[in-house]
């Protein structure tokens, strides 16, 4: 054999190693709802990074921003298929009905008792039976608390939103606590919002600073109301075929890269909050810090609605979590 053909060979022989490798590669598509600048995308990019740290060269993610893979309700479809491997979602509710209690108003008192709650039994109890159904939460990002936006008027009280025409989530646990204030809830996803508000289709809207700031809201919004009603974790969700599918050392990469990227971003966003607050005011918006008890007693039917839906169940949860 010539020496010029034994290199050919040799070099095609280390190609096919090297595609072989490549083709090894485990796919990880995730897709989610808000810009490549949102602190979820951010997360993700620190999620990737992590599970090469973790598992080197294992797996091939590729990250969709801007809801290209669907709304946040198609992607966990896609999820519980098999079609895609992993989303951040606000809506895992619609999975599991009872996930809705993690987002009543007021429950929790500061970001340390937030960490404990997620970290707590009952949680966990409220997230088992997503396996079943093809899913599995495998950490938290952090959405924030929720603030009230409209373009009708500034709010100071509980009665500045009787009768505002409010955008939601897909989540009955925001559209118990505005019908409890007196307000016309609207489900839509966050995708559709910037155009509804734009148009009139809806006054206002009830979000983190981050996704207001993030999804130019401040373009189509004067008004906003620092209530922080809702305290909102969006959900780190993969598809359950495809991590059974997986190898043990891969699978505990990817929970253990999760469950760390959720906790850079939960710090990420509490040193950002100040920050978003200033930008938002520079852009325009006229902010009121409304006095938050009235908001505390006037949402308290939005607990009836769930005690009278999931029974002892509910009141349990939400006394667990209170005595944390």
């Amino acid at each position: 054999m010539s020496n010029r053909l034994a290199a050919l060979l040799a070099s095609a022989g280390a190609f096919a190693l090297v595609s072989g490798a490549a083709l090894a590669q485990t796919p990880l598509k995730i897709g989610h709802g808000h810009s490549d600048q949102h602190s979820f995308h951010l997360a993700m990019e620190r999620f990737a990074e992590l599970l090469e740290e973790k598992a080197p060269g294992a797996f091939d993610v590729q990250i969709f921003p801007s809801a290209q893979l669907g709304s946040e309700r198609e992607m966990q479809e896609q999820l519980a298929l098999g079609n895609l491997e992993m989303t951040v979602t606000g809506v895992l509710g619609i999975y599991e009905p009872k996930l809705a209690l993690l987002e009543l108003p007021f429950l929790f008192r500061d970001r340390e008792h937030i960490l404990a709650a997620q970290d707590s039994e009952a949680v966990s109890n409220l997230a088992a039976s997503l396996p079943d159904k093809g899913l599995r939460l495998v950490g938290f990002v952090e959405n924030g608390f929720r603030n009230i936006t409209n373009n009708v008027r500034p709010i100071e009280t509980p009665a500045d939103v009787d009768g505002l025409q409010i955008r939601t989530p897909e989540n009955p646990a925001q559209i118990e606590t505005f019908r409890a204030l007196g307000a016309s809830p609207t489900p839509m996803p966050f995708s559709e919002l910037y155009a509804a508000l734009r148009q009139g289709v809806v006054d206002g809207q009830e979000n983190p600073l981050q996704n207001i700031y993030d999804g130019k809201l401040f373009e189509v919004q004067e008004h906003l109301a620092l209530t922080g009603h809702i305290y909102n974790s969006a959900y780190i969700v993969a598809s359950e075929g495809w991590l059974q599918g997986l190898s043990e050392e891969e699978r505990t990469a990817v929970l253990e890269a999760a469950e760390e990227a959720g906790n850079w971003q939960f710090e990420y966003i509490a040193a950002r909050d100040e920050e978003l607050l200033s930008a938002l005011e520079e852009a325009g918006m006229r902010v009121t810090r409304p006095d938050r008890q009235p908001f505390v007693d006037a949402t308290q039917p939005a607990y009836d609605v769930f005690y009278e839906r999931f029974g002892d169940d509910a009141r349990t949860f939400v006394e667990a979590i209170r005595a944390l």
